[in-house]
């Protein structure tokens, strides 16, 4: 298989809001978490503050085996934050990402599921990934569902590689 290169994403500002895996449900999903997350309206903020609306996870991951999972949008680096949100500030780095069309969000299934899901598609595609992604310098997954006139048209998955695969991490005891 041709080894796909990885492409330079400029830094950019997750906004929404962060939840640990208590959140999760029995199944581990976060799906009470988005329905809250939209019932609050806070969708309706980010997508004022911006021409590409967008439903977007972040995963940050830790080299102790747990997870920090976002729900929100992804923005501009320098988009305000609304009242009531908050950011997590993502670098500019060299990314793995793939787009594809799609009608759904994968938000009832298990986290785990999702993930797989977005790295194997980029595994497919032709990305080397990292093998430990919670040991890496920038260790984040995103999965990015575009809109068209409020309706999902496509995902992106995002992981984030570095030039050299930066490893943060030498040992984990």
């Amino acid at each position: 298989m041709e080894t796909k290169e990885p492409i330079n994403s400029p830094a950019l500002r997750f906004i929404g809001r962060a939840y640990t895996e208590a959140f999760a449900s029995e199944n581990g999903s976060y799906q009470e978490a988005w329905d809250e997350f939209t019932d609050s309206g806070a969708f309706a903020k980010l997508d004022a503050q911006t021409d590409k609306p967008n439903r977007s996870s972040l995963v940050v991951f830790s080299p102790y085996g747990s997870m920090v999972y976002w729900i929100g949008s992804v923005m501009p680096a320098d988009t305000p934050v609304p009242a009531g949100l908050q950011k997590y500030d993502l670098p500019a780095y060299t990314v793995a990402r793939l787009a594809k069309k799609s009608t759904m969000m994968l938000t009832a299934y298990p986290v785990e599921v999702a993930i797989q899901q977005g790295s194997t598609a980029l595994d497919m595609a032709g990305f080397q990934l990292p093998e430990y992604i919670g040991q890496t310098a920038a260790p984040y997954y995103v999965e990015r569902y575009n809109l068209n006139d409020g309706k999902v048209a496509e995902v992106e998955y995002t992981v984030y590689v570095g030039a050299d695969k930066d490893y943060g991490f030498d040992d984990i005891d």
